[in-house]
This record gives C-alpha cells, sequence and structure tokens, in this order.
C-alpha cells in the first residue's frame, strides 16, 4: 500500500476528557491543599514566595477557565482578590530584627567572657610550662656549680682546711637549690589544675566555673533558633498562605 500525501493524512490529537464540576472542584481543592502546606527553598535562587504566587494564580486561572464565570461565587472572587493584595504587601521584620541583634549582642558577651576565661588558663599553663623549663635549668646549673666546687677544694685539700669552705656561700647555694626544688615540685600540680579547669570549660561541665554562663548561652542559642524560624516563617508567609488557600478552597466547596 502506497504512502498517501501528508496533506492527505489526517492526525489524530488526543484530548484530554474534561472533568465534571465535581471532579473539578475536587482536583483543585486538593492542589490548594498541597500548595498551602508547600515548603520554600532557603538557598538563594531556589523556590520561593514569587514562584509560588504565580503558581497558585495559573492554577486559579484554569480553574476558572473550566468553571465558567458564572460558577464563580462571591466568596471565591473575594478570597481570590484578598490572597493576591496580601502578597503584595511588604512584609514587616523590624520588631523581630530588634529581638535577633539584642539576643546576638547578649550571645556575644557571654562567648567573649567564656572565650577570655579560656585564654586566660591557657596563656597561665603556658607560663607554668615555661617556668618549669627555666627552674630545671637553673638547678641543673646551680647543681653543676655545687659540683664543681666540691671537686675544686677536693683537689686542693691543704688550702680548704687552712682556709676552710666559704660557709656564706654554701649555705646561700644550699638554700637556692632547696627553694628550686621545692618550685619544680610544685609546678606539675599548678599545672595540672589548669589543665582541669580547661577540660571543664571545654566540656561545658557543671563543676566548672563558667557554668552558669553556659547555661545562658544554651538558652539563648535555643531561643535564636526559634526567632530565626519565626523571621522564615514571616518571610515564607507560611500561616497566612494555609489560611488564605484554605479559604478560596472552602469558597470552591460551596459552589453549585
Amino acid at each position: 500500500m502506497k504512502n498517501q500525501p501528508f496533506h492527505q493524512r489526517k492526525i489524530r490529537i488526543q484530548e484530554t476528557p474534561k472533568l465534571d464540576f465535581d471532579q473539578l472542584k475536587a482536583k483543585t481543592v486538593n492542589a490548594l491543599s498541597k500548595l498551602g502546606q508547600q515548603k520554600f527553598s532557603t538557598e538563594p535562587g531556589g523556590y520561593a514566595l514569587e514562584n509560588w504566587t504565580k503558581g497558585v494564580n495559573v492554577l486559579l486561572d484554569e480553574f476558572e477557565g473550566s468553571a465558567g464565570v458564572a460558577r464563580l461565587s462571591l466568596e471565591y472572587v473575594a478570597s481570590r482578590r484578598y490572597l493576591n493584595e496580601r502578597l503584595s504587601k511588604p512584609v514587616s521584620l523590624t520588631s523581630i530584627d530588634e529581638d535577633v541583634s539584642e539576643l546576638r549582642a547578649n550571645m556575644s558577651g557571654i562567648e567573649n567572657k567564656i572565650g577570655g576565661e579560656r585564654d586566660r588558663i591557657v596563656s597561665r599553663i603556658s607560663e607554668l610550662k615555661a617556668e618549669q623549663a627555666r627552674y630545671s635549668g637553673e638547678l641543673e646549673g646551680e647543681r653543676r656549680r655545687d659540683a664543681e666546687v666540691a671537686a675544686e677544694q677536693s683537689q686542693n685539700s691543704l688550702f680548704s682546711r687552712l682556709l676552710g669552705r666559704n660557709k656564706s656561700y654554701s649555705e646561700s647555694h644550699e638554700s637556692r637549690i632547696k627553694e628550686l626544688e621545692s618550685k619544680l615540685a610544685s609546678l606539675p600540680d599548678e599545672v595540672l589544675g589548669q589543665q582541669k579547669q580547661l577540660k571543664m570549660i571545654d566540656l561545658r561541665s557543671p563543676e566548672s566555673g563558667l557554668a552558669d554562663e553556659w547555661n545562658k548561652l544554651e538558652t539563648m542559642q535555643t531561643r535564636l533558633k526559634e526567632l530565626e524560624k519565626e523571621r522564615l516563617d514571616r518571610i515564607q508567609l507560611v500561616k497566612e498562605r494555609v489560611e488564605m488557600t484554605g479559604s478560596i478552597a472552602d469558597a470552591i466547596s460551596r459552589m453549585r
């Protein structure tokens, strides 16, 4: 069988079957319910209120086109007009931004206090370790000089017997050695104590001297998250979108 010329062939386009009015209403109400609960993207350039508004109006335009103007109730017309008027108004964030700013300032003050105390302890640990190194070196030098003096006097025993060992030097020298030994003995415990304090701060231990500050900071951090969510909800008109789509859906459901 030969192919017919293109202009002689009939092209059949499958048409979408038209919904009856009750089916149209149910479909539109269901779509409005989903749109009312829709979440927006928090990323720049993502799905936002402008996209949502366009989607709602496209849906309602399609509904009106299929239903016909004669079926549209005054309740529906008023609800749709209110939706677009509400969405065109800017959202006021002044009060919540002031609360966030004040909260962040208070948090910064507490964080600076905690950070300052932590830096002080870290600095003190470094100082103590430097003292340990300095005292160890000095003690080693004192002991070496003591050994040198003893060796020198041993080699010159006659001179030592005649003049005797310098008593004042010997006592002073021994006293200094004991002093250095005492300081070196106490430093490890002090270092350990400072390290323990540092660990308690980092672990936010209740035994830390900054426990109250940590508790205040955690409370503020929780409140900040709440305010940021509230701010995002205001920008995205979360509550209003649910109410407005619900109002339009109710109006559509009552149409006859």
